[in-house]
């Protein structure tokens, strides 16, 4: 084994002092932070052990980030909407955050940011230890956090990222597994006219459960019917919907906003949900569990979400030099009325 590593040693490195070391290492006084940083990410990389914090064969220095953590959202996510997926992610985020006795703030990302990849001004006189992405965005500024160098993790990301190329650390629940379980199930039941409501070219999250769906037809050898599949946004179902000439005996839906907006469109046409058509969705958001208590869906356990991308983060700052996770988190399916209730006409 090598010779212990010292904060002379990373002192002598760096050129700087012995003292300025400890401080950054102990998080002691006021110093730059990107010295800060520069001296916690070379203690690392070297294997020093801090002798107040290091645990037996535990490699590195364990970092309690010194600057604010950013929570980056995109505009149109802002406010949630009918459901409150969202704020109840970035609810569970800062609780975290507060346990941890850190602070945190919120960066809108704006259409010009993204257009302009440009990253929010404050940036510039103080970035962040850290970065925390929700929902997709534009791939080029994916990259462009990338080249800043700060730490960053992603709650899912845009539809063209592979797992291959990431640009950080990434969150994803199952979510073609569990699609293809809950259309299994539909199919099990006896529905072979099925329906897909999503847009799979926004998110990475909403290409999978289209995947899923289409998985499971294949394996039952049931053939998609373009007729009853909805790739579009959100805002457009109900005209879809009112344009449809026949109706599927279920619709499989990306998320439980779009199952929310197809059972009132399908009630405005005088169809009953699960009477005349099963419908499923997916998240468990918690304000649409609210106006439709008995949608079948998949619990993205959004609460935990949130603590999971902290506790990530805190990971990434301590192993700069890593490789970049993807990370699937796994769920349940809860099956409730509005597929178990519906009932085959009989013949």
């Amino acid at each position: 084994m090598g010779a212990q590593i010292t904060t002379k040693d990373i002192a002598e490195k760096l050129g700087v002092s012995r003292g300025t070391v400890s401080k950054a290492l102990n998080g002691r006084d006021k110093i730059d932070e990107r010295t800060r940083r520069l001296i916690k990410k070379t203690a690392a990389e070297m294997g020093y052990k801090n002798p107040k914090t290091a645990q037996p064969g535990q490699q590195g220095v364990p970092v309690k980030p010194s600057g604010i953590i950013s929570l980056m959202i995109r505009e149109y996510q802002v406010g949630g909407g009918p459901g409150s997926y969202w704020p109840t992610l970035m609810k569970s985020f800062g609780e975290e955050v507060a346990a941890r006795n850190h602070k945190y703030m919120v960066n809108v990302i704006s259409s010009a940011n993204e257009e302009t990849l440009s990253l929010p001004k404050s940036f510039e006189s103080d970035p962040p230890a850290g970065i925390v992405t929700i929902g997709p965005i534009n791939r080029s500024y994916y990259q462009r956090i990338q080249s800043s160098k700060i730490p960053a993790v992603f709650i899912d990301t845009a539809s063209n990222v592979s797992d291959s190329e990431i640009f950080g650390d990434t969150l994803f629940i199952c979510n073609r597994e569990y699609t293809f379980n809950m259309t299994s199930h539909l199919i099990e039941q006896g529905h072979v006219k099925l329906g897909f409501i999503g847009s799979c070219l926004s998110a990475r999250s909403f290409q999978e459960r289209y995947g899923g769906f289409c998985d499971a037809l294949e394996k039952n050898n049931i053939p998609p019917c373009g007729e009853f599949i909805f790739n579009n946004d959100v805002d457009l179902i109900r005209d879809w919907m009112l344009s449809l000439k026949r109706y599927p005996t279920a619709f499989v839906c990306a998320n439980d906003l779009y199952a929310l907006l197809a059972r009132a469109t399908l009630n405005e046409s005088g169809l009953d949900v699960p009477k005349d058509i099963a419908l499923c969705g997916f998240d468990n958001d918690p304000g649409a569990s609210l106006l439709f208590p008995d949608l079948t869906t998949v619990d993205s356990h959004v609460q935990y979400i949130g603590k999971r991308a902290l506790q990530e983060l805190f990971w990434r700052i301590e192993n700069p030099g890593a490789p970049y996770e993807a990370i699937k988190i796994t769920s349940d399916i809860y099956y409730r009325n509005s597929t178990e209730g519906y009932v085959f006409p009989k013949k």
